[in-house]
């Protein structure tokens, strides 16, 4: 091996000052290494990159703490490449870093022009405004396996080419602040993936796309959200294979055009789980493969509303037990090609799978299953729909239920099993029972 030149790496407990250890870089830039310990920083630190020059900010993870106590809603990190320059020779990369805030500062990670930067297995705690912010002109700019919690958003991106948000985990905190969207994707943004993430718990959007194009949005654990996914005047995008826990799981909001969106799980969405609104008549989209389904909580479920879109394509979706009469809704005059999509009742398919035949009679008064079957008969009679918890069912009947987490056919509705009998003479017939959920619905017969 023969060592052609070495880099400059600076240790910056070493140096004192974080500006000043971004100060001492040479023109082709260098590494500043934070070791485990707590860093107070008290204003913004900036750096303009120079064309040629490269930097990398590391640290020890978790036991690397930045902790940014201004509370003018300044940002903490402020690193810029070439002003004005598209694909600039640059290298940015931010890694193993914990990027600590308060509810009052800004933005913790400002980069602005940059390009080849790479934001990797960082956390972000508690910024009073968004944990990384892309702006004007980014390029070639990757965020993967970071952590962010409690803060305004987690991403914002605007006027940027290729993005790939991957591994990312965002969620809001009890007690902490009420928070925009997690993701926002801006205007003249091209080229985005958004994969393998999970947004989790906020009190907006999940993602925003905002008059964006060319995007993969797939592969996600987004619930716990009002919307999932919003897209406004937005197209040629895909939303594939994402699992939708969300009151509204995807709304779809002015000149969209060209969405496929395919193969998606979509559940317990009690206000839609696609939804068109103030389209204008815009439509070109595909919606195949998804299902949509309401499972073991009592939030409701409906189907997709197409609203005043134009054209659409609707095939192979498969429904379960919604809460609304119509799986598909929206305008008729439209000429949407719906065709071979699914609408299943679990509890007619319970009912199905019974053997013929009368209905047990109510166990006896002093039968271990007598609680149950009480418990059942006395919901209200305008009640279709019940959950029962594991735990409900132990406490009702004691050690004789503690097959039900153990055994699946514990809970087929075979009236020559005692625990079904109870059930089935209450009036109820279970539909699903999913023991890693700890919940089985029943539907009243």
């Amino acid at each position: 091996m023969r060592i052609v030149s070495q880099g400059v790496r600076l240790n910056v407990a070493e140096v004192g000052d974080l500006q000043a250890a971004f100060d001492q870089l040479p023109e082709q830039g260098g590494v500043l290494h934070f070791p485990a310990g707590i860093y107070e920083i008290d204003r913004t630190v900036h750096i303009n990159l120079r064309e040629g020059q490269h930097l990398q900010l590391c640290g020890d993870g978790r036991g690397t703490v930045l902790r940014y106590t201004a509370t003018d809603g300044s940002p903490m990190l402020d690193l810029c490449g070439v002003v004005g320059s598209w694909w600039p020779d640059l290298k940015i990369t931010v890694r193993d870093l914990t990027f600590k805030g308060n509810h009052d500062c800004g933005d913790a990670l400002l980069l602005r022009y940059p390009n080849d930067a790479l934001i990797d297995a960082c956390s972000f705690l508690h910024f009073g405004d968004t944990a990384i912010r892309i702006t004007p002109q980014a390029t070639n700019v990757t965020v993967r396996d970071c952590w962010m919690r409690d803060c305004q958003r987690a991403l914002h991106a605007d006027n940027l080419h290729h993005l790939t948000l991957h591994g990312m985990q965002t969620r809001s905190q009890n007690g902490g602040q009420i928070q925009r969207e997690h993701v926002y994707i801006g205007r003249h943004c091209r080229e985005v993936r958004i994969v393998n993430n999970h947004f989790a718990y906020g009190h907006a959007e999940g993602i925003i796309l905002d008059g964006t194009a060319q995007h993969v949005v797939a592969n996600n654990t987004i619930e716990g959200f009002p919307i999932g996914i919003r897209a406004v005047d937005c197209r040629d995008i895909a939303i594939t294979s994402n699992y939708l826990h969300c009151d509204t799981g995807i709304l779809m909001q002015e000149h969209n055009s060209g969405f496929a969106i395919a193969n998606n799980i979509c559940t317990d969405n009690d206000q839609g789980a696609l939804v068109f609104r103030d389209t204008g008549g815009a439509g070109g989209h595909t919606i195949t493969g998804n299902i949509i389904r309401q499972s073991v909580y009592e939030t409701g479920q409906q189907g997709i509303d197409l609203g005043d879109a134009g054209p659409c394509v609707v095939t192979g979706n498969v429904f379960e037990d919604l809460t609304v009469e119509a799986a598909i809704t929206g305008s008729k005059e439209t000429g949407h090609v719906l065709a071979e999509n699914l609408n299943l009742d679990m509890r007619e398919l319970a009912s199905q799978a019974m053997a013929p035949g009368d209905l047990p009679p109510p166990p006896a008064p002093d039968a271990p299953w007598f609680p149950l079957y009480e418990h059942l008969r006395d919901i209200p009679a305008d009640t279709n729909r019940c959950i029962i918890a594991l735990g409900q069912i132990r406490r009702l009947l004691g050690d004789v239920a503690e097959a039900a987490n153990t055994q699946p056919g514990w809970w087929r509705n075979d009236p020559d099993q005692p625990q079904a009998a109870a059930w089935l003479a209450a009036g109820w017939l279970v539909t699903l029972a999913y023991r890693i959920e700890g919940r089985a619905v029943l539907a009243r017969q």
